[in-house]
């Protein structure tokens, strides 16, 4: 039903539920066994996967004016965000793909590895609003196509329960990122719980720490002593407001898309191999 058709009260009654869904969600993130509270600093070392395959997202928004955010590597050429990390507020409009720039395991101004985007891919229908009211946070994702790839393993994508999966509560979840207040270095967090909430729409509510620059951070499950991510950080409670749950959208919100890239963007590099391969001297007929 569009918004034009709507009967008097009908957002007020979805916005109630929502609201309704998400404190249900909260207060079973607050039950014994649960996990919530536990989430803590972490001491972990940058230069070591999987950090080194998380990085700062600069994104440039007029001549000496840039915005930040977290992203994640999820393919040579790929990297996963927030996609109101994006939008140009000032302006009110969508960044090129040009002026974003991933740089890999930041830290006091030296890195591994940096790639400027080439193209940005995000949910046609997705609004910027800021805040966790915003009407379409299940698709705050943004996949973006890196202009030349980076020689670091990428981390692999989990599709984390689906409605009738039993996994929709997690525990020890890990997560790294910048956050405004201590912008020149990564912090990590551990032992996070999270809550698959499937209505009104897709969302992982969980207690890691959701500050300013940390938005687009990975949300990681380990299991069998390998990291996959599960959903990407988009909020938490407004500043200054009482403190609540964060909210991440789940990977499989996404995966179908990163994985049509890395499908295109593999059998690309496989044809410049062949191409490379029939253009050699040492092979190529006289």
């Amino acid at each position: 039903m569009t918004r034009g058709h709507e009967r008097p009260g009908s957002r007020t009654r979805r916005t109630g539920a929502r609201v309704l869904a998400f404190a249900a969600l909260a207060l079973a993130l607050a039950a014994p066994g649960a996990g919530s509270a536990r989430a803590e600093e972490m001491a972990f070392d940058p230069a070591q996967w999987p950090f080194t395959a998380i990085g700062k997202l600069n994104v440039v928004t007029g001549p000496g004016s840039r915005q930040f955010c977290t992203a994640t590597l999820i393919g040579p050429r790929l990297a996963l965000t927030a996609a109101h990390c994006l939008w140009d507020k000032a302006r009110g409009r969508w960044v090129e793909p040009g002026s974003v720039h991933f740089v890999a395991g930041y830290a006091q101004g030296a890195y591994l590895a940096h790639a400027i985007g080439n193209a940005v891919h995000k949910p046609a229908d997705y609004a910027y609003a800021y805040g966790t009211s915003r009407p379409n946070m299940s698709g705050d994702w943004a996949l973006i196509e890196l202009a030349s790839p980076i020689p670091i393993k990428p981390l692999e994508l989990e599709h984390l329960a689906a409605p009738d999966d039993p996994r929709k509560l997690r525990l020890d979840i890990r997560r790294a990122g910048y956050r405004r207040t201590m912008s020149q270095t990564m912090s990590a967090q551990d032992k996070c719980a999270a809550r698959l909430a499937p209505d009104p729409a897709p969302l992982l509510i969980h207690d890691c720490r959701a500050i300013p620059g940390e938005s687009g951070s990975a949300l990681l499950q380990v299991e069998d002593g390998s990291p996959k991510v599960i959903g990407v950080l988009v909020a938490g409670p407004r500043p200054g407001a009482p403190p609540g749950p964060s909210f991440a959208v789940p990977t499989r919100a996404f995966l179908a898309a990163a994985e049509e890239i890395l499908k295109r963007q593999g059998a690309r590099d496989d044809a410049g191999r062949e191409a490379g391969k029939a253009g050699d001297p040492q092979t190529a007929l006289p």
